[in-house]
């Protein structure tokens, strides 16, 4: 009887210690794990011991195993939200945020410190001539998750842009000899 009952309490341990989180894609794939963290625009999933980040226009449906995680919390708010809010404020800051050109060249003249102007800098997509003009998502230019995206985006734009001028600058000078 002991035997039987080590048996089964060992059984249940198992079973219990592989519950986990079940997430299911659009194109009906089913996998089993933890849902460890959610981003803007997708979610962190670790099963098997390996870690995947899924865009959350994959996903449809998760059932989390622990109702009073964290995640769990997490993941019902971003659920009231528009999960697109975020990739369409990344997209109108990609294709229509402008002065790209103006950054290079600001990058050639002031290097580090035009970055660091930038960093400081408040890119929003009403400033934009552009982006006001093309945008469709214009109902969402207030939404604080889009602003996000946006600000996020836009500002990496720019930096880049500034750090291949400096760095255009430094060749210059070293392909010259230092003038």
């Amino acid at each position: 009887m002991k035997k039987l009952t080590f048996t089964l309490i060992a059984v249940l341990m198992s079973v219990a210690s592989f519950a986990g989180d079940v997430l299911t894609l659009t194109n009906t794939m089913v996998f089993e794990g933890k849902v460890t963290r959610i981003k803007d625009c997708s979610i962190v999933f670790k099963a098997d011991g390996n870690r995947y980040i899924i865009p959350v226009s994959d996903i449809f449906s998760i059932e989390f195993e622990n109702t009073e995680d964290e995640v769990y919390t997490k993941y019902m708010k971003l659920a009231d939200d528009d999960p697109n809010k975020c990739m369409n404020g990344k997209l109108d800051a990609e294709l229509y945020h402008g002065k790209k050109g103006g950054h290079f060249l600001l990058g050639v003249l002031f290097g580090p410190f035009a970055m660091i102007g930038t960093a400081l800098s408040n890119p929003i997509p009403e400033k934009g001539r552009q982006t006001y003009m093309l945008s469709k998502n214009r109902e969402q230019f207030h939404d604080p998750e889009y602003l996000s995206c946006y600000k996020r985006k836009a500002k990496g734009q720019l930096i880049g842009a500034e750090a291949l001028g400096w760095g255009a600058w430094i060749l210059f000078v070293l392909a010259t000899g230092g003038l």
